[in-house]
């Protein structure tokens, strides 16, 4: 079986995020996510690809060429939680099923860059992986 490079296989190992197309691999004592579909993998990188582009801002990372784990996380989840939201009107704090999450803002859309991203950020922003206690 061919695996493909998946944006979100962190958020799905941590148990927040599912995708029908996931899988999990270990190399020695490391797990790590996989995805099973080419075209999916393409799909998940593109809207990454978009979503780290038009984030820069709110992640205050201006001509920082990586990100942290941590904004990482935030940047993915927090935007996928908004665009289900927008997309599905389902409000809740996991996402089902990511690749069924990209084709539906494929279908709303059209293209990744037709996104409204400003309407993404207070989201992104306000997103916190771990609840301090």
């Amino acid at each position: 079986m061919n695996h493909y490079t998946c944006p979100f296989s962190h958020l799905i190992l941590s148990s927040r995020c599912s995708c029908q197309f996931s899988s999990k691999d270990c190399i020695a004592e490391k797990e790590f996510g996989t995805c099973t579909n080419d075209k999916s993998s393409s799909e998940c990188q593109n809207l990454y690809q978009h979503l780290r582009e038009n984030s820069s801002f709110v992640l205050k990372s201006h001509n920082q060429p990586n990100l942290s784990a941590g904004q990482q996380s935030k940047l993915k989840m927090g935007a996928l939680i908004s665009l289900q939201e927008s997309t599905t009107s389902l409000s809740s704090k996991n996402v089902n099923d990511i690749f069924d999450l990209v084709k539906k803002i494929k279908d709303e859309y059209g293209d990744f860059g037709n996104i409204n991203y400003s309407k993404l950020m207070p989201a992104i922003a306000k997103f916190k992986f771990r609840k301090k206690s």
